[in-house]
């Protein structure tokens, strides 16, 4: 059994995995509310810990000092050049943020075919894989980074005397209007619809790229909003996956306990 830990820039997500790579236990918490959770080994029955994380050192120290108390093996994976059948061709692979690696992941073994991958959290990053002809795996050929839906609606509110705050929790279908008749909704539009424009270009780039329409796979707590955005607004094909991160970080477990030993 296996805890799988994605530590994000506001978010902590975790699973237990069996040895067959089903779903036993999983949570979310604030990462300001890391010293109430409880990842009891007798409590939730795992045996080691792979963890990834994009919200800096001092969290990961936090993280590793609760769970030294349990005594078991705990890995902070590394993005690294190949793994999983998926080859990194960002420059250098180790400056990958762990968690766009592990989606990629996890998105090459659900797909096995050109895909965009978009984690839709406090961040958006929307990545392209495609197929290497040569070998017939996985290949990552870069991506995007942009603030996310509720960072883009809030910070234009703080960062201006007159715009107005927006609540990231009105947001709906509608927000992809590109005629916006009062200034709460224009900002609506505009975040939605960067995020909606950022995707689909890149689309069209993969497809120039590799000759085939790619899949949206996406993930993170804006996923189910912005897939429906998509699918009202294109004819691409969008799969909403849960969990995405840790179902990599389950694949890079099996990768490293039996591939490289």
């Amino acid at each position: 059994m296996l805890l799988t830990l994605d530590i994000g820039n506001t978010r902590t997500k975790w699973a237990v995995f069996s040895l067959a790579g089903k779903v036993t236990e999983q949570g979310i918490f604030l990462n300001a509310d890391l010293a109430n959770a409880d990842f009891s080994p007798s409590r939730l029955g795992y045996q080691r810990v792979v963890i990834s994380n994009v919200a800096g050192t001092a969290l990961a120290s936090l993280m590793t000092k609760k769970l030294a108390t349990y005594a078991l093996p705990v890995t902070f994976i590394k993005s690294t050049s190949q793994a999983c059948n998926v080859s990194n061709h960002y420059l250098p692979s180790a400056s990958l943020g762990t968690d766009r690696w592990a989606a990629l992941i996890a998105a090459w073994q659900l797909k096995k075919a050109p895909c965009i991958v978009v984690n839709a959290g406090t961040a958006v990053t929307i990545d392209a894989l495609t197929v290497d002809t040569s070998n017939n795996e996985g290949l990552f050929l870069g991506g995007l980074i942009l603030p996310g839906l509720d960072l883009m609606k809030t910070s234009l509110g703080e960062a201006t005397a007159q715009l107005p705050k927006i609540n990231p929790a009105n947001a709906s279908a509608n927000s992809v209007t590109f005629f916006a008749t009062n200034t709460a909704e224009a900002i609506q539009a505009g975040a939605h619809n960067a995020v909606l424009g950022a995707i689909t270009r890149m689309s069209t780039a993969l497809q120039e790229k590799c000759g085939a329409t790619p899949t949206i796979v996406i993930s993170g707590g804006n996923a189910p909003v912005i897939a429906e955005q998509l699918q009202l607004t294109s004819e691409l094909g969008v799969s909403v996956v849960e969990n995405l991160v840790l179902q990599g970080l389950y694949q890079l477990d099996y990768f490293m306990e039996n591939e490289l030993s």
